[in-house]
């Protein structure tokens, strides 16, 4: 997350798990396979995560600004060029990336829209399929360096604003109403 894949070697993995070469080969047979589990681990991980706050929140505007902060939490470490590096040498953990955006990712954000609406907080109008596929397009297009350089457009401070563009833009009067009361008791 730190460095990016390509920039650490088996080498450092040993030296920071404090094992030698031949015990870490023991667990996975090369670089490839050891990206591979944990890009699955990580991914199952997020699951839970997203699981837990989905569990707790009030609302759907509650839910898409407790996975919002989450995922802002996670960019704070993030190296722009992890996602490169997995998709140009390792296509198979690429591959799960995909697969995690096109079934997880996507189910999350349809399964938000459906309850925003059953809450009057998201407009009744709003085609829940094309706003889930815009949703992951747009949070794509937020790790895109050439389109938005971290140095000066960090996470940070993007990702709030897309959760505020993309809540407004679905919500009811309601639904605008507690967003705005949400915004206000973050900025206090």
């Amino acid at each position: 997350m730190r460095y990016g894949i390509k920039s650490v070697t088996m080498d450092d993995v040993s030296r920071e798990l404090g094992i030698s070469k031949k015990t870490l080969y023991q667990f996975v047979e090369n670089k490839d396979e050891l990206v591979k589990k944990i890009t699955k681990n990580h991914f199952e991980f997020e699951n839970k995560i997203v699981e837990q706050i989905i569990h707790q929140a009030k609302t759907a505007i509650d839910e898409m600004f407790g996975i919002s902060n989450w995922m802002h939490q996670m960019s704070k470490n993030l190296n722009p060029s992890l996602l490169f590096d997995l998709r140009k040498y390792h296509p198979e953990s690429w591959q799960i990336f995909i697969d995690h955006r096109n079934n997880e990712i996507y189910n999350c954000i349809k399964h938000n829209l459906k309850r925003g609406i059953k809450e009057e907080l998201y407009r009744d109008t709003v085609n829940v399929e094309l706003i889930t596929r815009i949703y992951i397009a747009k949070t794509e297009m937020f790790i895109d360096q050439e389109i938005f350089p971290y140095d000066k457009f960090p996470p940070e401070k993007t990702f709030p604003v897309f959760i505020d563009y993309h809540i407004r833009g679905i919500a009811t009067q309601k639904g605008i109403k507690y967003l705005e009361k949400l915004n206000n008791n973050y900025e206090k």
